[in-house]
């Protein structure tokens, strides 16, 4: 059976990047009909943040991408490290290093004015055992390497095909840092053997950390997992995705009035061939493949988001629309009435004024301050609110006569008149159901603020 792993870091909101790593995983298991895990890798301790990983749960939530297991946390799982490094110091596959942090961070300022990648030297390799347990007698501090082996390494990469790491691509890395708590690529390789995960689907950017991992797995005597990794997001300027091109973390996109199909839809389908874009979740399962990721980096377009979200408010039905925005089901028939302009929840909120309110947006008074005949057409659309006029196209008729105005500029005007924008639903249909004191209320605004008389 296929079983899969979303496994992020409390160091953060979930960041769209990551959550495209959450949707991979679990279209993958979904249509493969197997088993996605949620596991929090906590293991920096000085970043972990419990309010995060709250934040992470309810993130995931909200975007339906429920689990099967866990969550398991790695921060409870630590006498599990370290018995299997205990195992691998035993095997002689690991040794205690006390070299210390000066010295290591010279070696590594050194290695990298040579331009050469910082790595290990191996001088606590072979320090003989006595020598070892004598340092660890006298308290002096250690950590725990992996004796890496020069061995090249092929992974047949689900997205990329074959990747090759040469064999002194790994030094002697860290299982279990001062005072034993598990560095990452060691937690990370114990619960991927312990918890059957069959396929590890994340970010190019682990893909560094995949040797690694599969000489734990051979050191361990089992077979490792297959490896897939995904393109990263980048903004316009081909640059990772970062908060510097906007809205990057879900609750962000939450707070904008993203429906979370909307969001799950475009994320699925960034950097994947598909014969069509607009899907729901049973669609997006079943087209599903590895070999349909891209190996390139992926542009993640906020305007394409907000397409996205368009169509889907689109296809959403009112009731549910409702229950999302927590409003009455006395909202029903203007909300219905709006959907079709709003690109957000918040687009929406923001044309239910329209019905209510008195507002009338900057835009739409420079548009006015600018038309010659305005002062004339906000007298003959205040005379007809007075008459009780009942329909738009009454409105419409005692207002063009002897204005001079093309039909555009006209309409124009007494959008900006009924509604106090430039945009929003045709007003044939909202006509009836704005309130004529929002009307009388947003003529004498204008008035006011144009100094007509």
């Amino acid at each position: 059976m296929v079983k899969v792993r979303f496994a992020p870091s409390p160091t953060g909101y979930l960041h769209v990047g990551n959550m495209r790593t959450a949707l991979v995983n679990y279209l993958f298991a979904r249509k493969e009909k197997g088993a996605f895990v949620l596991r929090v890798e906590d293991t920096d301790i000085e970043r972990s943040d419990p309010a995060f990983e709250r934040a992470l749960l309810d993130d995931l939530a909200w975007l339906g991408l429920t689990w099967d297991e866990g969550p398991y946390t790695q921060s409870e799982r630590t006498e599990i490290y370290r018995a299997h490094a205990a195992v691998l110091l035993k095997m002689g596959l690991a040794y205690k290093c006390f070299c210390s942090k000066e010295r290591l961070d010279r070696m590594r300022e050194e290695a990298l004015h040579r331009g050469s990648p910082p790595k290990y030297d191996g001088t606590c390799r072979d320090l003989p055992a006595e020598d070892a347990a004598r340092r660890e007698r006298e308290g002096m501090p250690y950590v725990v390497r992996f004796r890496a082996p020069a061995r090249a390494i092929r992974v047949k990469d689900l997205i990329h095909g074959e990747i090759f790491f040469p064999a002194d691509h790994v030094d002697d890395f860290i299982l279990l840092k001062q005072g034993l708590t598990p560095a990452y690529n060691f937690a990370v390789t114990v619960d991927d053997m312990l918890m059957g995960i069959t396929h590890v689907m994340r970010g190019a950017d682990h893909v560094s950390n995949t040797p690694k991992q599969i000489m734990l797995f051979q050191a361990f005597g089992q077979e490792p997992p297959l490896y897939g990794h995904h393109s990263l997001l980048t903004g316009a300027d081909q640059k990772p995705l970062s908060k510097r091109h906007g809205a990057t973390h879900i609750r962000e996109f939450r707070e904008m009035g993203i429906l979370p199909e909307a969001l799950v839809n475009y994320v699925a389908v960034i950097g994947r061939s598909v014969k069509k874009e607009i899907m729901d979740e049973k669609e997006l399962i079943e087209t599903f493949s590895p070999r349909s990721l891209s190996p390139s980096d992926s542009l993640f377009d906020m305007e394409k988001l907000r397409w996205f979200n368009r169509e889907h408010i689109r296809r959403s039905s009112t009731e549910k629309l409702l229950e999302k925005m927590g409003l009455p089901d006395s909202c029903r028939e203007k909300v219905a009435l709006v959907q079709e302009n709003a690109g957000t929840l918040a687009e929406i909120r923001d044309y239910l004024d329209i019905f209510e309110g008195s507002t009338i947006t900057d835009e739409s008074m420079a548009y006015l301050g600018g038309v010659p005949s305005s002062g004339m057409i906000i007298a003959s659309l205040e005379e007809a609110m007075k008459n009780g006029v009942p329909s738009f196209d009454d409105a419409l008729k005692m207002v063009e006569s002897g204005t001079g105005l093309k039909k555009r500029d006209l309409f124009m005007c007494l959008r900006i008149s009924l509604t106090g924008r430039k945009h929003g639903p045709p007003l044939t249909d909202i006509f009836s159901h704005i309130s004529r004191e929002a009307v009388t209320e947003r003529i004498s605004r204008i008035k006011e603020r144009l100094a007509l008389s």
